[in-house]
């Protein structure tokens, strides 16, 4: 059975999972604002110690590549890079869009969107499972606005308090359709906000 470690540190609260053939054995998440830096390692060896594996034991490191904060996905991709490197197993890279997308069911259209304020989104659309468009930054009411009657909408940008979690960046792991990598690379959609201070 494979053992994965997940990350996920594109939202404020960074948080660890471990998960064994399918199921989930442990979840940590930090919710006291400090810098995802200064709780990531800690996270992660609590996940371990709760779920009873070594790092020894791990077959591959799901991360959770972005969007979202631009200092978070750096940490936490690193992270997994290195984890992944001094293992020598996989690094499994994971959509902070796609992950969220697992809290709901595959059937029929699902817009996930990720807040990026000022009425901007990091947004993508699903149908039944499988990616339509994105992930890309758009505008949150016009592509509301495009969706089909009957579309599920997942995220926080419609008054929903939905987040990334490792949790959720291991099942979409589980669902068979994210490839293994020796390194993965942040999903950087849009320029970070000291780049687009510089450019004015």
């Amino acid at each position: 059975m494979m053992t994965l470690l997940g990350i996920s540190t594109s939202s404020r609260c960074p948080s660890a999972a471990v998960m064994r053939g399918g199921e989930i054995l442990s979840f940590q998440k930090d919710e006291s604002g400090a810098s995802h830096s200064a709780v990531l390692m800690e996270l992660i060896e609590n996940a371990l110690k709760e779920a009873g594996v070594e790092r020894s034991g791990l077959d591959g490191v799901a991360v959770d590549i972005g969007p979202g904060s631009f200092t978070g996905v750096r940490i936490g991709v690193s992270c997994a890079n290195a984890m992944a490197y001094a293992l020598g197993i996989s690094v499994y890279p994971v959509s902070s869009l796609a992950a969220l997308r697992c809290l709901a069911p595959d059937e029929g259209v699902t817009a996930v969107f990720i807040d990026c304020r000022n009425g901007n989104c990091y947004a993508a659309v699903f149908i039944e499972g499988k990616v339509l468009s994105g992930p890309a930054p758009a505008v949150t009411e016009e592509v509301i606005s495009a969706l089909p009657a009957g579309a599920r909408t997942v995220g926080n940008c419609l008054g929903e308090n939905m987040f990334p979690d490792a949790e959720l960046v291991l099942k979409e792991v589980l669902r068979g359709i994210v490839q293994p990598v020796p390194e993965a690379v942040p999903m950087y959609l849009r320029p970070s906000q000291a780049e687009r201070m510089k450019q004015n």
